[in-house]
């Protein structure tokens, strides 16, 4: 996995980052969570979500997931630079 740095903040993170937008949707928890697995297997520490991705208005449902597989611990939540998104209508 090559690295870069976020910004001035010392951070580095994978040139590469792993989309969350169809976990849920499309794609099922445990499934997502083999994904989420993997990607820290190889390194991918970078995560994009949003507060509206799982479709269904106000329900959050990607970072739903996400934030249960956080829960898990072991480590996870930290080994993870999550970026997001708060501008997305939640509703009405």
């Amino acid at each position: 996995m090559q690295y870069t740095n976020l910004g001035r903040t010392g951070l580095k993170v994978a040139r590469l980052c792993l989309g969350t937008m169809n976990f849920g949707p499309k794609t099922s928890e445990p499934d997502a969570c083999a994904i989420m697995d993997r990607a820290l297997e190889l390194g991918l520490n970078f995560w994009d979500t949003a507060d509206v991705y799982g479709w269904k208005k106000g329900e959050g449902l990607t970072e739903q997931i996400i934030g249960r597989y956080f829960a898990q611990g072991g480590g996870r939540r930290e080994k993870v630079v999550l970026a997001t998104k708060l501008y997305g209508d939640m509703g009405d």
